[in-house]
């Protein structure tokens, strides 16, 4: 594998998005509405009502919906172009879904996970701009001396 970087960074992106999109997507889909009502809504009831409790989990709960369906497309997208650029073979077919994957978590979290998502275009610049050595008669990793 001679683009460890890019798989590297492409990983440590859907490990963010399996600890935060997928925490936060499990923890609220499975709360109930006595435990939101005592944990989460007074952390968000700045101007709402205690009277607005169920409507407040149920668009929770969208929110956690669509950010589980985010986790989703992203660990799709990340796995096929890991896939691609595993033995140097697509590298722009890489840098394209894992552009797609940085779009997907941008949009897919409503911009809040953007920290996130720069990893991916991180890895997508990688796949399309970094040249990495070509394998020559003398062995894999031969690199000429140029003095």
């Amino acid at each position: 594998m001679k683009r460890k970087w890019e798989v590297s960074i492409g990983m440590v992106g859907v490990i963010f998005c399996i600890i935060f999109l997928g925490g936060f997507s499990l923890t609220m889909t499975s709360m109930d509405q006595e435990t939101y009502k005592e944990t989460v809504f007074p952390i968000l009831q700045e101007g709402v009502s205690i009277s607005h409790v169920n409507d407040s989990l149920e668009a929770m709960n969208a929110l956690a919906i669509w950010f589980g369906i985010t986790l989703l497309l992203v660990l799709v997208l990340v796995l096929v172009a890991t896939a691609f650029i595993w033995k140097e073979r697509f590298p722009k077919w890489a840098a394209i879904l894992y552009l797609f994957a940085g779009l997907s978590t941008l949009i897919g979290t409503q911009f809040i996970a953007f920290p996130i998502a720069f990893l991916f275009f991180l890895a997508a610049a990688f796949c399309l701009f970094r040249k990495v050595a070509s394998s020559t008669k003398r062995g894999e990793h031969y690199v000429p001396n140029s003095h």
